[in-house]
């Protein structure tokens, strides 16, 4: 999830150009104003995942899945809403889609841009915008299913419910 919010981290401060980006919910001092925070909200699975064919000498397995998620990006300071609207507009652009689908993330949507002011110290009100940005990317996943390494096999020859000529028992082995 590092890696992700990394990826995020990078293609988000990409489009905001020389503004302050932070991650929301840090135990850290308030940057100066005005500033931008952005949290990855939810992380959903999209479907069933699919199971490669093969399996390593280890046991080995790769799994691939699609996920979907939510970031919310905010920001504080003066012209909020205003800023929230031109990064949505922003990320819309062909360069920025570019940008992110090399990293093999796509922000497919957008959400309303909301003013969300503050209530500061019960008496100033601090401008504060949200957009949630909806992306989807992949996910690999190594699952140790073992290996099989033996396999007996146990044969006869019936005829009625009872062994006609036992000569022709025979138990075959494989190893892998």
């Amino acid at each position: 999830m590092n890696t992700l919010q990394t990826k995020l981290y990078t293609l988000i401060k990409n489009r905001l150009g020389t503004d302050v980006l932070i991650f929301a919910d840090q135990n850290a001092p308030r940057p100066v104003l005005p500033y931008w925070t952005m949290r990855l909200q939810s992380v959903r699975k999209l479907g069933l995942d699919h199971h490669s064919q093969g399996v390593t000498a280890g046991g080995d397995e790769t799994v691939y899945g699609v996920r979907e998620a939510t970031v919310n990006v905010q920001y504080i300071g003066t012209g909020a809403v205003l800023k929230c609207m031109t990064l949505r507009d922003d990320l819309a652009r062909t360069t920025a889609q570019d940008q992110w689908l090399a990293n093999d993330i796509s922000c497919f949507n957008t959400g309303e841009v909301q003013n969300i002011p503050e209530l500061l110290d019960s008496s100033q009100l601090e401008s504060r915008a949200s957009l949630d940005l909806f992306i989807r990317f992949g996910a690999t996943l190594t699952d140790n299913v073992g290996a099989i390494e033996t396999v007996t096999a146990n044969g006869e020859y019936v005829t009625s419910g009872t062994i006609s000529n036992p000569d022709l028992d025979q138990v075959i082995t494989i190893t892998l």
